[in-house]
């Protein structure tokens, strides 16, 4: 299953977010037992492990954050795990960074953005007061939350292009605001077979709904959801021939949260069901 993080709206009772009226700005995230997830990052997202060890899975490598450690994420989907020793907790900062702040952090111009998903590397001592100071606004909420917290984010972000990784956090910033065309392409392959709407795609995109629409249309001559749905059942029609998966299964791997949905659409673009297209191969 995948989560979507920040979840839109936070619930305002829950104490473990600072939100202001439109916004979600921070989440101390503790969790007494070790666990994976999926989880779709909805924002850019700066991440300080305070106790226990974070694991990011992806295809080539595994990433370990530690206490000692700075994580910058870009919006996108990622697994997800935390390890926890036995009679502890883990425990972390996550402060969620909007793309306009970004934006007005960037350095226009410069050359040799990174095109990486992700940035850890080691926290600089400097940063550590901030770290302290912050985790405290969960015990002891500020009272002007919509003023103060827009501050504290250009302040790490500051503290940070002032350390000694300047250069990669200049870079990473360039590349979590820069919005190519060609990247539409690049972010519907790369999760075509994740739960994701339109609108998240347009947002891993850094561009608005419509125009995200418009490009898709342009390129492809159809609209991004029948392209997307297509390529689904394209590929679950080659697992249930080649695979003795599930229906439930294989619409999962492909996308589909609902399986009667799914079946529903199967026979329409083939004029069959799953099951029934299964049968079908093995006769041929």
């Amino acid at each position: 299953m995948l989560s979507r993080f920040p979840p839109a709206p936070a619930e305002a009772t829950d104490a473990s977010f600072l939100t202001g009226k439109k916004e979600t700005f921070a989440k101390l995230k503790i969790e007494s037992k070790m666990g994976q997830r999926t989880v779709l990052m909805t924002e850019h997202t700066l991440i300080f492990v305070l106790k226990g060890t974070k694991l990011l899975h992806f295809p080539e490598e595994t990433v370990k954050a530690t206490p000692g450690s700075v994580v910058l994420l870009r919006k996108g989907i990622y697994v997800m795990a935390e390890y926890v020793e036995d009679g502890l907790d883990f425990e972390a900062l996550m402060l969620f960074l909007p793309g306009r702040l970004l934006q007005s952090m960037a350095v226009h111009g410069e050359k040799g953005a990174s095109h990486e998903q992700f940035l850890v590397f080691p926290s600089p001592p400097a940063i550590n007061g901030f770290k302290e100071g912050f985790r405290r606004y969960f015990e002891d909420r500020p009272s002007e939350v919509e003023s103060l917290l827009p501050l504290k984010q250009q302040e790490i972000l500051l503290l940070l292009l002032s350390g000694s990784e300047r250069d990669k956090v200049r870079r990473f910033i360039r590349s979590a605001v820069g919005s190519e065309p060609s990247d539409i392409d690049f972010i519907v392959r790369s999760y075509l077979f994740q739960p994701v709407t339109i609108a998240d795609l347009a947002g891993l995109a850094n561009c608005s709904l419509a125009k995200f629409k418009r490009d898709f249309q342009q390129r492809h001559q159809c609209s991004p959801h029948a392209w997307i749905t297509t390529q689904r059942l394209s590929h679950a029609s080659m697992l249930l021939q080649h695979t003795n998966q599930q229906v439930g299964a294989v619409a999962l791997e492909c996308g589909f949260e609902s399986t009667s949905h799914f079946i529903r659409l199967f026979k329409k673009e083939y004029g069959y069901t799953p099951a029934a297209g299964r049968i079908k191969a093995t006769i041929v």
